[in-house]
């Protein structure tokens, strides 16, 4: 039964008569690999997408291939064609492509490629989304660290030669993909997006020059059309080039619709991000799916709007990938959870939903001669028998790079070449009264006083000062620096930094002589022989079990505090207990029947008393506290 909102929305779209309606959703023509495709805009006003010269509408599935393990591609792929979708769109992440040497790696999930070539293996059209900036509540938005190694950057415009150099380096390669593979070349790819929300970013340096240089790039390579995806005001949608279809993030409301038909005449509006669900940060409430995007799937398929929805199947944050929010004054400081669930009608392990069901309904009832395929059983999963890894060392006696010395102000870690991971800052600590310590740590702090531990400096709370107690002879501050995700949205991507941003001051006195040692967390940490410290906070866990199966599976750290863990040396990402996220998935692929080394840093629990540990066949789902659904709705 149709809501109000749902029969209001559909009343006024109905009215406008620029969709392409029944006649666009009786258009099933699928991409054959090597005979060329068109997409175009035609139709009343140039309002729809046509396919060979017929109406068509874009039903698409939002799924980011380095967020999914590979052997799982064809599975998801797949599930969105039972759904009576036609269409997947993806964005890349540039800065999982291009390493820290300078090299390019386009193995495994980052085999953008071979992503493509599945989609349209299994009839599926490609909207394809490389950035270079896209957001997607990954860290940094996809880009680089190395263009934040400096303290100003301007990233996105057309005036920092270091930015557009590196930009046009990553969109060559871009090319070299996506050129072969545009259905006009007998590929699936209809469309490429111009960059993503750059109206949303308020840079002082944005330009409409940014958006007309990356389509005259595209433009170079034989590609188009092309859409923005973008929110619906007049702010957001000024930077909208002549001839550019608009996405909007999301089309749900009729007045969004209207004011964008208004800004662009002449090209097709479409729902480019429509929500199930959405983001989480750590702290908040568990996933829960958006039920008024039902709503709005009726409405599409009533009236032939096309529409993405983001995310269909949203994934994993494997490793350090996860990314964060702010305000663009760089407070509210909100990092995302490594799952990426967003409340999917696809959840995280590929498991289909109660929603994913009632949108395949809504959809398959507005088709009735579309022939879709079965829908694909789960992959299935085990559970793991409780284990408990023994503790091989405390914090201070894993192994750190020493990458500094003599400094007087603490450096950043972009500034040293590092993303994220572990830092240890050191500095001389005179005798004297208890007195405030003033520390802007990036992000999450531990500060000790010689081997005594004094507590947190948690961004995330604000916090920015700790009490040093008194001390009755000289001794060495240590701050140890757990990083999250860089800011990922709006324009203070400029401005976020890790480690310790600035100087260091103990009262009035500024503390001096400051010593870095730094790990990355991109390799399995190690241990130096010695005695474990009972004093020092944390320490490494390691252990070996046995499988004589191997499926997916979540491994459950909700009796640990706060650190990450590997599996066969795949970081599966970050887990700390104030949630929601207790359990990290494992996919099959990271597994081997026979041994299997787990190896747990944990910068809380102590060596001497670590904790069980067990696999789960589902992620944790319970709500323990309710958390909005923004929906983007851009107020």
């Amino acid at each position: 039964m149709k809501t109000a909102l749902a029969s209001i929305v559909m009343a006024v779209f109905a009215a406008s008569g620029v969709w392409g309606g029944v006649d666009a959703m009786k258009n099933f023509q699928q991409p054959q690999k090597g005979t060329p495709a068109i997409l175009s805009f035609g139709g009343e006003g140039g309002r729809e997408f046509m396919l060979d010269g017929k109406p068509f509408q874009i039903r698409s599935a939002e799924i980011h291939p380095q967020r999914v393990p590979r052997e799982y591609w064809r599975h998801r792929i797949q599930t969105a064609k039972a759904m009576g979708l036609n269409t997947i769109a993806f964005y890349v992440f540039w800065n999982q492509l291009e390493q820290a040497d300078g090299s390019w790696d386009f193995s495994g999930r980052n085999d953008i490629a071979a992503f493509i070539d599945l989609c349209q293996e299994e009839g599926m059209w490609v909207l394809f989304r490389p950035g270079p900036y896209v957001c997607g509540e990954w860290d940094l938005g996809g880009l680089p660290t190395y263009l934040i190694k400096d303290d100003v950057t301007p990233l996105r415009n057309t005036k920092n030669p270091q930015f557009m150099e590196a930009q046009t380096r990553y969109l060559e390669k871009m090319a070299e993909i996506a050129a072969p593979r545009l259905s006009k070349n007998g590929g699936p790819i209809l469309m490429v997006q111009l960059e993503n929300e750059y109206g949303s970013y308020k840079s002082p340096y944005d330009e409409l020059a940014y958006i007309e240089w990356l389509k005259n790039f595209w433009e170079k390579k034989g590609a188009g059309p092309f859409y923005l995806s973008e929110g619906s005001s007049n702010h957001h949608l000024r930077f909208v080039p002549k001839g550019v279809a608009v996405g909007l993030d999301p089309a749900d409301r009729p007045g969004d619709m209207r004011n964008a038909l208004r800004i662009a005449p002449g090209v097709p509006v479409f729902s480019s991000e429509t929500y199930p669900g959405w983001l989480r940060h750590w702290g908040e409430g568990n996933w829960t799916p958006t039920r008024k995007t039902l709503d709005s799937v009726r409405w599409y398929m009533k009236d032939g709007v096309s529409f993405n929805l983001f995310v269909y199947h949203g994934g994993t944050n494997f490793g350090l990938t996860a990314g964060a929010n702010s305000n663009e004054q760089g407070g509210k400081f909100q990092p995302d959870l490594t799952s990426y669930d967003y409340g999917s009608p696809v959840g995280e392990n590929g498991n289909l939903t109660k929603e994913y069901f009632e949108y395949r309904d809504i959809i398959l009832g507005a088709l009735p001669d579309l022939k879709v395929p079965a829908v694909p059983q789960t992959p299935p999963a085990m559970e793991i028998a409780a284990f408990t890894p023994q503790g091989v060392g405390s914090f201070d006696m894993v192994k750190m790079q020493k990458v500094k010395e003599g400094m007087d102000t603490p450096c950043t870690l972009e500034s040293v070449g590092q993303n994220q991971g572990l830092a240890v800052y050191s500095a001389p600590l005179p005798a004297g009264e208890s007195a405030t310590l003033t520390c802007r740590a990036h992000d999450y702090a531990m500060v000790y006083v010689g081997n005594q531990y004094i507590g947190v400096i948690d961004r995330m709370k604000g916090q920015t000062s700790i009490k040093v107690p008194r001390r009755e002879s000289d001794t060495t501050l240590r701050v140890v620096v757990d990083t999250f995700g860089h800011v990922n949205f709006c324009s203070y991507m400029e401005k976020d930094r890790k480690g310790i941003i600035g100087s260091v001051k103990l009262g009035d006195a500024e503390l001096k002589n400051w010593s870095l040692h730094v790990h990355p967390l991109t390799t399995v940490p190690q241990v130096v022989d010695g005695k474990p410290d009972a004093s020092v906070k944390g320490g490494l866990f390691k252990a070996e079990i046995e499988l004589a199966t191997v499926q997916d599976t979540f491994i459950d750290m909700a009796a640990w505090p706060k650190g990450y863990v590997w599996v066969n040396g795949h970081l599966l990402g970050r887990y700390w207990y104030i949630g929601p996220q207790e359990r990290l998935y494992c996919p099959a692929e990271f597994l081997k029947k026979g041994k299997n080394e787990i190896v747990v840093l944990d910068l809380m629990a102590s060596p001497s008393s670590p904790q069980a540990i067990s696999g789960k066949t589902e992620r944790n789902m319970e709500v323990k506290k309710e958390t909005k659904s923004l929906n983007n709705q851009w107020d």
